[in-house]
């Protein structure tokens, strides 16, 4: 599974469901994208899993972007060497056609259920669906008062941050690991989350940071009181020399906060290490925030900021238990479509999508 990549595109945060689908593809370039909808439980993560896995087979490389709701699930597909992707195109990551047929297509599962006997289960389906959407608030309300917390800590911190021996930093790593690239446009900036608070926890992708790297540098910052602007700083930086960078966020603070950072043409990564999140391969170094800190970030604050970290990781704990109930529930949901398809007939259209995608 090593050589395998997994994202995420979307997170529950904070604020709320926060999606970067927009990342899959550009509808005004060249691109064959198809948007799939149907219900749960209606075959979309099996017939993605499908296409991911004829894509291997095919010899192509192909990103697999999770859903954070369910990290065993499939949201889309991504092969980037075919201009390919497949998403679940349904809620909360709605996606619509900008330019339908020409650069993108739906694909309609419900065309494989039976209409008269979903509208028999109506009620139960109503039902479930409501108790769904509850669990999923009670989360985001969890998530809602961890963030605050989260961010006191970096505020206590941030007076400690010495800026300019930060940027010397990131300037002198630039000039020895992406040097400008001579005539060369800026590389291309992409965002994704390689961690995702799920039903299952707070699950961290690791292995793809092996997928795209040789060298892997860590980056020691519990609080993230600084880790955030190291990375953002190489990474602009690397953009602007001409390398393509890949901009992976923090759930917790996904429109903002850098995790972490991939410099695929460097086959270099830059991982956050804290204790959330430990990364588990090995580390060509280890690079400790504490060196861009005032008197090596020792404050009167300790005591504190050990205290919000642990009312942040109960919080978050708490959203954890809320998505594994909205899981238990759409389970069930899945079940009273999964009665009310025709797989039969779901089976021989995936078969000959699935042809088709990769005819020559």
């Amino acid at each position: 599974m090593s050589n395998k990549k997994k994202i995420f595109l979307a997170a529950n945060s904070p604020s709320g469901f926060v999606s970067f689908f927009d990342e899959l593809y550009n509808p005004y370039r060249d691109c064959r994208a198809y948007i799939i909808k149907g219900g749960p439980g209606t075959g979309k993560s099996s017939l993605m899993k499908k296409i991911a896995e004829k894509g291997e087979e095919k010899g192509f490389d192909v990103i697999r972007v999770f859903c954070s709701s369910d990290p065993e699930s499939l949201d889309a597909v991504m092969i980037p060497e075919l201009s390919l992707s497949v998403a679940d195109g349904t809620a909360p990551h709605v996606l619509e056609p900008k330019f339908p047929g020409a650069a993108e297509n739906i694909i309609n599962l419900g065309a494989f259920w039976n209409e008269k006997e979903l509208f028999e289960k109506r009620d139960e389906i109503r039902a479930l669906s409501l108790e769904n959407s509850i669990f999923h608030r009670r989360a985001s309300r969890f998530l809602a008062a961890a963030g605050p917390i989260e961010k006191e800590n970096e505020k206590l911190l941030s007076p400690l941050v010495l800026e300019d021996k930060l940027s010397g930093f990131a300037s002198r790593f630039c000039a020895r690991e992406t040097p400008k690239k001579k005539n060369a446009a800026p590389g291309r900036k992409r965002v994704c989350l390689l961690s995702g608070i799920t039903p299952k926890g707070v699950v961290f992708f690791d292995e793809t940071v092996k997928a795209f790297s040789t060298r892997i540098i860590g980056v020691e910052d519990e609080y993230c009181c600084c880790a955030g602007m190291l990375l953002e700083r190489i990474g602009e930086t690397a953009a602007k020399n001409g390398w393509d960078v890949i901009f992976c966020r923090c759930p917790m603070r996904p429109k903002e906060y850098c995790e972490h950072l991939i410099i695929p043409e460097a086959s270099l990564s830059l991982v956050s290490l804290r204790s959330s999140h430990r990364f588990s391969l090995p580390l060509s170094r280890t690079v400790h925030v504490r060196r861009f800190l005032k008197d090596g970030g020792k404050t009167g604050s300790k005591r504190r900021l050990l205290l919000n970290r642990t009312l942040s990781n109960n919080l978050v704990e708490s959203a954890v238990e809320m998505l594994s109930e909205a899981k238990r529930v759409h389970d069930n949901l899945e079940k009273l479509y999964i009665e009310s398809m025709d797989f039969e007939k779901l089976n021989e259209f995936s078969e000959k999508f699935i042809f088709s995608l990769f005819a020559e």
